[in-house]
Parts: C-alpha cells; sequence; structure tokens
C-alpha cells in the first residue's frame, strides 16, 4: 500500500512539470505573435498619420526619421519588439531538448536581430536625401545586420532535428528571404519601375522572416 506514494509523487512532479513547460510555450508563443504583428500592423496604423507616406514605396524606418510626424510612436515600437523578441529568443532557447550548433545559432539569429531593433530605436534613420549621421550609421548597421542573421534561420532550421519532416519548406522560406532582401536592398536607389517598391519588399521579407519563427516555434513544439 505505501509503496505506491514514491509513484504517485513522481507521477505528481511530472504532471506539473509538463504543465509549466505548457504555460511557457503559450507565454512564448503570445510574445512571439504580438512582436511580429506589432512590427508589421503599428507602422500600418501610424503610416496613416504621415501625410505623403507610401507603404509600398517607403522603409518602415523611415517612420522614425526625425521629418516624421510619428518618430516617436514608430521609435518606441522597435524598442518594445526588440525586447519582446530578445525575451523570445532566451525562453525558446531554454524549451529546446539540444543545445547543438544549429539550436544555437537559431536562438543567436533571433537574438542579434531583436538587438537591431532596440538600437534602431534608439538610433533614428536620416530622412531620405539628408547626410548621413552617425544615428543614421548605427540604425542602418544595426538593422542591416540584425536582419542578415535572422535570414538565415531558416538554413539554421535545417539541422534541427525536430524540424526534419519541414526541411524543403525551411530550403524554400531561405531562398526567399534571401530574394526579397537583395530587392529590398537594390531598390532603395530606385524611384520608377518595379524596383521601386522598396516598401513592399521590405514587408514581403519581415512577413517570410516571421512566418517563419512561427512556423518553426509550433512545428517543434
Amino acid at each position: 500500500m505505501f509503496s505506491t506514494a514514491p509513484d504517485s509523487w513522481a507521477l505528481y512532479t511530472i504532471d506539473e512539470g509538463h504543465l509549466m513547460v505548457e504555460i511557457t510555450y503559450k507565454i512564448l508563443f503570445f510574445i512571439l505573435l504580438i512582436a511580429s504583428l506589432g512590427d508589421i500592423l503599428v507602422p500600418f496604423f501610424i503610416g496613416k498619420k504621415y501625410p505623403g507616406y507610401n507603404h509600398l514605396i517607403h522603409t518602415i524606418s523611415a517612420l522614425g526619421t526625425n521629418k516624421s510626424p510619428v518618430q516617436k510612436y514608430e521609435c518606441l515600437n522597435l524598442k518594445v519588439v526588440g525586447i519582446l523578441f530578445l525575451i523570445f529568443s532566451i525562453g525558446q532557447w531554454f524549451l529546446f531538448k539540444q543545445k547543438t550548433w544549429s539550436y544555437n545559432w537559431y536562438t543567436i539569429g533571433v537574438l542579434f536581430f531583436s538587438a537591431g531593433c532596440i538600437l534602431a530605436g534608439i538610433f533614428p534613420e536620416d530622412p531620405q536625401g539628408a547626410a548621413e549621421t552617425s544615428s543614421g550609421k548605427i540604425h542602418g548597421i544595426a538593422s542591416g545586420l540584425g536582419f542578415l542573421f535572422l535570414i538565415l534561420n531558416p538554413l539554421w532550421a535545417i539541422w534541427i532535428k525536430e524540424l526534419n519532416d519541414i526541411r524543403i519548406v525551411n530550403l524554400l522560406l531561405f531562398i526567399l528571404a534571401i530574394l526579397t532582401f537583395v530587392l529590398f536592398l537594390v531598390s532603395k536607389d530606385n524611384s520608377s519601375g518595379f524596383l521601386k517598391y522598396t516598401g513592399l519588399f521590405q514587408r514581403l521579407n519581415l512577413l517570410i522572416l516571421y512566418g517563419t519563427l512561427i512556423l518553426n516555434y509550433v512545428w517543434i513544439n
């Protein structure tokens, strides 16, 4: 009769542990969704308060320049988004059952992107055509490196064990991420034709990157 007590306690402890993991998973998923949607939807709404701003042509960073009437809102949004991604990346790393190189680089990708968001919020971009300042230079380097590291995440995902069944999907997402990022870069100095849609290419790139994070997080857990 008494021999079942330790077993019962062990089962209770295991169930409690599983419950905590499940709660943590849901909280992190909520954080990921808020961060992803916040970086896409907030600029969409505040952009309506910026006369002449075109979501298809202008970058999101243009909302944070000193000539923008919504500068403080976009800079604040970038900082909040960065902090949320920072929390998510650390939390996801602890949920990983393995800590091999691919898992670590995947985490580093989100960490660098989160740092880039925060720095981009602290150091606004220079207005188009204005002389480059130290703030604009830091903004460009931070956001550029952040994007580059996050773009590599679907590539690292190919070697993550829990994502074996969607390797092809991650490979395709990696190719699309590279393609949209290249289009975003080459379109910056164009004002006519297909390559004038810098804002569109940036937003498509973000949708692919955030979609990758959400898909892989749900699949792993």
